[in-house]
Formats: structure tokens, C-alpha cells, sequence
């Protein structure tokens, strides 16, 4: 007897230990992901839609250029308002140029060059408020690049991403044993991830914004992408040939043109052109280094104002202005520097210095000594980030719009209007 019940407890408790295993076996889990499959449209009939049409309300403020009474305001990865400002205080937005995927323009004479997704595309602006498309240089910015190509060039058999489906998908899971497989996310992995990376919707003489990666230079148009120098030779101004792209930095923000000097900002310091000799091929005659953070930068000949910013995509820890001596670009020096809130785009017409300072505001500066600026004015109208200044008129972008001001008198500057 004894032995028989001995064996029962055996059995019950294999036979518990066999239930637990079991429905430890059939245990699932779940997990709950969002899939973003692309939207494609044959390139050639991407390239129709972009033209002008009827203004539109601006929706996110990127780059500035200005071309005679004129504004040029990039709306990310849409296109670019066109602003008559023939009055100031009272500009008024005139016409949108459609541009899926532009995030830059610069401005020579009567032609707009904006980039297009990975395209670089020319439009005569003659009249302005009717842009027309006049030239399409393909995917000549790689790195911007949302082409499906497949090997092919003809236009007619190249996809582009237009848009996106979404749809949020449930999978479940079986352990194996007691052991729980852990279900990460792929955003990033094999050949989706620029799909699923990518954003969801996708005359007169002229001037661009500091923080502007396009810069015209006599007959040519330089560009630079995240680490490379791109010059086109404009001489025929609606079709621009790319000449060179050779490698600046790891990570280039911002290129200026002064003379005939380019200085292309970068995380870790500003690259100093010399653009007279060979044209197409700019070589280097100086380097600043500073700090790592973001760069942009400006310069007046004998010096160059540099912006340095906390920005977390820059793996800053700055906030200053650095003046530097470039009177020798074999031999630049640091001198002087300024603590700052969150400084990024400048702009400088005669002594007369003008820096976005994020939440601090638009401030201007007597720079007649740069080892000691003068602080004429701050304006904490807005947290700004670029401006042009010329002629008495500072255009201002900011995060809740454009400011323009009244600098005729620097003792008393003033807003005109906020568009």
C-alpha cells in the first residue's frame, strides 16, 4: 500500500509539472508595430507637379533668400513661398512654387536653383509669382535621394516617394521552453530604413540666409551635403554642369561665399576656399578648429563670426559667438569669444552685427571692436534662428514666423511687420 501511494505522489507530481511546462509552453505574447510602406510615382510625372501655383499658408519656416523687393522662404520639403516686399510693413505672399523634397534655393540674377529630393532644379523667376521649371539635374544630391532607381536613367522609369501608407500590424509570439523571444523594432534595419526614416509628407542682387547650404560665387554654384563640396558651373544659368564633389568633413552644415573665399561651417570647425584660381575645384588654404556644435558662419574679410550651439544633433555643449582673425587664412586665430543662449544664424552689414540667439532673441551689436561688442538692441519677439540684413532691413526667421525690422537708425530699431 505504502508503495502504491508513494508511486501516485510520483505520478500527480509528474503530472503537475507536466501541466505547468505545458502552459508554460503556450503562453504567447503579442507585440504591436507600425509598418510605413512607400507610395511611388514615375519621376516624370513628380517633375510636372513642380511648378508655381496659388499662394499658400506658410507651414514650417526653413531657408531665406532675398532677391530685389522679393522673399524666398523655404516651407521643409514642400517648396518655396514667394513674398512681395515691395513694402515691408505690409508683405504679401504672391505665389507658391511646389517643390516636393526641397530644403535649400539660392538666388543669381533671374534663376532660382532649389533642390528637389535628390533633382537639382532651375527655374527662370522672371516674373516671380509665376516660377517657371526650366532644367532638371538628376540626383545630384544622392543623400537626399528618395529614388527608386533600379539602374535606370530614363525618367520614365524611375520611381519617387510621394507618400506613405500606414497600418499598425499585431504578431504573436511562442516561447521556446521558458525562454521569452524579445521582438525589437527594425526602422533602422536592411533596406527600409531610408523608407521608414524619411520625413512623412514629404536680376537683383541676391542674398541667402547663414545657415543656407547653397552659395553662388561668380559663375559657379557650390553646395554641400553632409560631407562633401559640390561646384557647378552656372555660365549657363538654367543648366548648371556639375564639375567636382570631393570630401570637406564628417558633418558639414553651412557654406558662406565672401570675395573669393567659400567657408564651409562644420561640426568641428570652419574649411577656408580659395574659389579664384580653379573654379571647380576650390582648395583649401586654412581651417579654423573649435569645440564640437553646430556652425554657422559669416565673414567680413578680416574676420569671421562663428555661432556655436548646444544642439543635440550637433553633440554640442556650447552656447558663444567666437570671432575669429582671418586676415591671413593660412593663419587664423581665435579673438574673442561670448556666451551666448542659444546662438545660430547671423548676419553683418558694416560694423553693424546681427545674431539669432534663440529664446534670447534677435540681438544686434556694435562690432567696430570685436574684442569688445556693443549691444545696441534685443528683440525678444521671437525664438529665432536666421537672418539677412541689408539696407537698413533685417529679415528675421523664427519658429512662429517671419519678423522683419527697421535698422536705419540704430537707435531706433523697430518691427515693421510679422508675417
Amino acid at each position: 500500500m505504502k508503495k502504491i501511494c508513494l508511486l501516485a505522489r510520483s505520478c500527480a507530481a509528474a503530472a503537475l509539472a507536466a501541466m505547468l511546462f505545458t502552459a508554460c509552453v503556450k503562453d504567447k505574447i503579442t507585440r504591436t508595430y507600425q509598418i510605413r510602406t512607400p507610395i511611388y510615382e514615375v519621376l516624370s510625372t513628380f517633375r510636372k507637379s513642380i511648378k508655381s501655383v496659388p499662394a499658400s499658408p506658410v507651414n514650417s519656416i526653413g531657408k531665406i533668400a532675398v532677391a530685389g523687393n522679393y522673399i524666398y522662404v523655404s516651407d521643409i520639403y514642400k517648396g518655396i513661398h514667394v513674398i512681395d516686399n515691395t513694402d515691408p510693413a505690409h508683405p504679401k505672399n504672391v505665389a507658391f512654387i511646389n517643390i516636393p523634397g526641397n530644403e535649400d534655393l539660392a538666388i543669381s540674377g533671374n534663376t532660382l536653383y532649389a533642390d528637389a529630393f535628390g533633382d537639382l532644379v532651375t527655374f527662370d523667376i522672371t516674373d516671380p509669382a509665376n516660377a517657371v521649371a526650366k532644367n532638371f539635374a538628376t540626383n545630384v544630391f544622392p543623400d537626399h535621394s528618395t529614388y527608386y532607381s533600379g539602374g535606370y536613367t530614363n525618367p520614365d522609369s524611375i520611381n519617387v516617394v510621394v507618400g506613405w501608407n500606414t497600418r499598425d500590424t499585431t504578431v504573436d509570439y511562442e516561447p521556446v521552453g521558458i525562454f521569452y523571444p524579445i521582438w525589437y523594432d527594425c526602422t533602422n534595419c536592411g533596406i527600409f530604413a531610408a523608407a521608414m526614416n524619411a520625413p512623412a509628407s514629404l536680376g537683383a542682387k541676391a542674398a541667402s540666409g547663414s545657415l543656407s547650404r547653397f552659395a553662388i560665387l561668380n559663375n559657379y554654384m557650390y553646395t554641400v551635403s553632409s560631407n562633401n563640396l559640390t561646384a557647378f558651373d552656372i555660365s549657363n544659368h538654367f543648366s548648371p554642369a556639375m564639375k567636382n564633389s570631393f570630401l570637406v568633413d564628417w558633418h558639414v552644415e553651412t557654406i558662406y561665399p565672401f570675395k573669393n573665399n567659400l567657408f564651409v561651417g562644420t561640426n568641428s570647425g570652419v574649411y577656408m576656399y580659395d574659389a579664384q584660381v580653379s573654379p571647380s575645384s576650390p582648395a583649401l588654404v586654412g581651417q579654423f578648429t573649435h569645440a564640437r556644435g553646430c556652425d554657422p558662419v559669416v565673414a567680413d574679410g578680416d574676420y569671421a563670426y562663428i555661432t556655436l550651439n548646444d544642439s543635440s544633433a550637433c553633440l554640442g555643449i556650447y552656447n558663444e559667438l567666437q570671432i575669429v582673425d582671418i586676415k591671413n587664412l593660412n593663419n587664423s586665430s581665435l579673438v574673442q569669444s561670448y556666451q551666448l543662449t542659444h546662438p545660430e544664424g547671423l548676419s553683418k552689414d558694416g560694423n553693424t552685427l546681427f545674431l539669432c540667439d534663440g529664446k534670447g532673441g534677435l540681438k544686434v551689436y556694435n562690432a567696430a571692436d570685436v574684442k569688445n561688442l556693443q549691444l545696441l538692441k534685443q528683440l525678444n519677439d521671437a525664438d529665432v534662428y536666421d537672418v539677412i540684413a541689408q539696407n537698413g532691413l533685417a529679415i528675421v526667421a523664427a519658429n512662429d514666423g517671419l519678423y522683419q525690422y527697421d535698422y536705419t537708425n540704430l537707435n531706433d530699431i523697430h518691427l515693421l511687420s510679422k508675417f
